[in-house]
């Protein structure tokens, strides 16, 4: 438990000062809901709340916490990239300990983030969360273990972990196509939209604008439920795949 503290109060340091953690949880999404808000403006009728605005910041904000994830993929091997990991290989510490101390701060400062993120898109850009805004951010926050867990367990699978993290934001980026992140996909047909449950982003971003504008509360709950249950899946699977012979 002592070993765990300690690097749990390392990698909070570390993680509430990342600048890709920064990057993803405030400024790359800050930029594509002022740009893409922007853009659609005359799309939206502003009725109810419903602005472009409204719409990008409840969709952006899941895609780029999703995104996050091909940050993790690097956090999990930091001490192999910086030569430290020798102090990993002989320090009486658990694998779960290690492994957790990935997951938990680098999640724990990505809902800093998006916190931070929606109380500017609330005050700045007019966002109406129609008192939904502690739900609205527990998803968020469960989406951003969900991310962590996710990284980190590709992070300790592969070994040339470097060049999987090129390559993993492609299925999140089809992914956040198929969740109506850039745009909405309803007009595109039955089968797209069958197609675009395969997508947790889906889940979420239907669950949110469920709960906002119909006052319905069952496909959020689900879609909790699922993000949930696979950043709990990970994160054992991670804790599973581990070897401290990775540091090196």
């Amino acid at each position: 438990m002592s070993g765990f503290k300690v690097l749990f109060n390392m990698g909070m340091k570390r993680r509430i000062k990342d600048s890709f953690l920064i990057g993803y949880g405030t400024i790359f999404p800050l930029f594509l809901i002022a740009i893409l808000g922007y853009m659609a403006s005359n799309y939206y009728s502003g009725k109810n709340g419903v602005t472009s605005y409204y719409y990008y910041s409840m969709v952006i904000i899941p895609f780029c916490t999703f995104l996050s994830s091909v940050t993790l993929v690097y956090i999990t091997r930091e001490e192999s990239m910086h030569k430290c990991g020798e102090r990993f290989i002989i320090a009486p510490i658990s694998k779960t300990a290690i492994v957790l101390s990935k997951i938990i701060p680098s999640t724990i400062a990505m809902m800093f983030y998006n916190l931070i993120l929606m109380f500017i898109c609330k005050y700045i850009f007019s966002v109406n969360y129609n008192n939904n805004f502690l739900q609205i951010f527990i998803l968020f926050s469960i989406l951003g273990l969900m991310s962590c867990a996710i990284g980190t367990f590709i992070g300790v699978s592969t070994k040339d972990f470097m060049q999987v993290k090129n390559f993993i934001s492609t299925p999140i980026l089809i992914m956040a196509l198929l969740g109506g992140t850039f745009f909405p996909i309803g007009s595109l047909g039955k089968v797209i939209e069958i197609i675009s449950y395969i997508s947790p982003l889906t889940w979420i971003n239907k669950g949110i604008f469920l709960m906002n504008n119909d006052h319905s509360t069952k496909l959020y709950f689900i879609a909790t439920g699922i993000i949930l249950a696979l950043g709990i899946i990970f994160t054992f699977g991670s804790i599973k795949k581990f070897r401290k012979e990775s540091f090196l």
